[in-house]
Formats: C-alpha cells, structure tokens, sequence
C-alpha cells in the first residue's frame, strides 16, 4: 500500500510571503524567517504568555513556557549534565521561544495530529532564526539535542505529577515513554508572567556573559 505523500512546509519562493507583526514592530516571515528579524524581547514576552499543558494546570494562574523553560535549564545542570556547557544551557533556556510568536504550547494529542501539516519544519525554521539571531550554533550537534529533548522529557514528567495530578507511573509511561531516572522534586511554584520574565533574563544573561 503506498504511503500518502508528507505535506512540507512551503518556503517563501513556493508560497505567498505570510508575515508575523511583532510587538516591537519587527516584521517576522514565518515561512522564511531571518536572524536579522528576530527581536529577542518580542519572544521572550511571547512565551510567557503562553499557557503548558492547553491551560489546564491547577491554580488560578497558568503555568507558563518561560518558566517551563528555566526549569528544564535546571533540570539539565542538576539531574542530567552537571558539566553542560553555557552554550547547551542556552540552547536548553530558548528551546520552546519558538511558541513565543503565536505557535503557541501544542500539547502533544494536537502535535501528533499536524506532524504530517509540517509543523515540525515549521519550528524548525523559527528555531534556526532565533539561535542565530542570538549567537548560538544552528544546528546543534545531535548529542545536545538529544540531552535537550531528555530534559524536556524528565520536566514534562515533573510537570504532569506537580501541577496535573497526573499518578506517576502513568506519567512516566505515557509522557515519558517508560523513562525510569530521577524527576524534579522540588515544589514547582507557579508564577505570573512578568516573574517568569524576570528568571528567564536572569538566566540568560548569566549565561551569555
């Protein structure tokens, strides 16, 4: 039986150029972005206002990227790669900024239905120009990506238990894929946006110092 063809992101020579109007009046080409148009502060404050897990956290506050982002930054350093360079510990604080310009959290159920829509490339892209944008190597070889998608990993298990209720052992199967390591114990407070601001730029500029 044949397999039915991946539809693929078109670029902006395939396609009538769609621009992303950003807070700081930067035009954004999502279907050919350019490091030259990334202004960092648009999606730093971007993702901060983009709920995890659809909004559907405890609380009276919504759980946030940005504060996803600096916890899987520590969840790298202290549970996975003590010795992780600035340059992975960066990479690791800016892996989800892409959902800082209106992508927004696509929980997994919604990930897995657009995977064949070319969302993938489509972060891709937004990835490449934000790395460059800040001085960062695109791509990065693949053993940090892999240490980044295991932290990712191990802070959505920490995550689903904290803030979901989620029992364990359905965390790490069905989120973890069956991952058997050491989780984030530490209470995970949730904060408001301009807190989450605050660490996010903390972390940033400790690190790209």
């Amino acid at each position: 039986m044949d397999k039915k063809p991946v539809a693929k992101v078109p670029s902006h020579l395939e396609a009538p150029r769609t621009n992303l109007l950003m807070r700081s009046g930067r035009w954004v080409n999502l279907y050919d972005p350019s490091p030259a148009d990334i202004v960092l502060e648009d999606w730093v404050t971007g993702a901060s206002r983009v709920a995890r897990w659809g909004g559907q956290t405890q609380g009276d506050i919504a759980y946030n990227v940005l504060q996803h982002s600096v916890l899987l930054e520590q969840v790298l350093v202290t549970l996975l790669a003590p010795d992780a360079s600035p340059t992975l510990r960066l990479a690791a604080l800016m892996h989800d900024l892409h959902e800082g310009g209106g992508l927004g959290d696509v929980v997994t159920p919604y990930g897995k239905l657009f995977a064949t829509a070319g969302l993938k490339e489509v972060k891709a892209r937004l990835d490449r120009a934000l790395f460059l944008a800040t001085g960062l190597p695109w791509p990065l070889p693949a053993p940090k990506v892999d240490l980044i998608k295991k932290a990712d990993r191990v802070t959505a298990i920490s995550e689903a238990v904290q803030l979901m209720g989620w029992p364990e052992k359905l965390a790490r199967r069905d989120i973890g894929g069956n991952y058997r390591g050491r989780l984030w114990l530490e209470p995970i407070q949730v904060v408001d946006e301009a807190t989450a601001r605050g660490a996010w730029w903390e972390r940033y500029h400790a690190l790209a110092a």
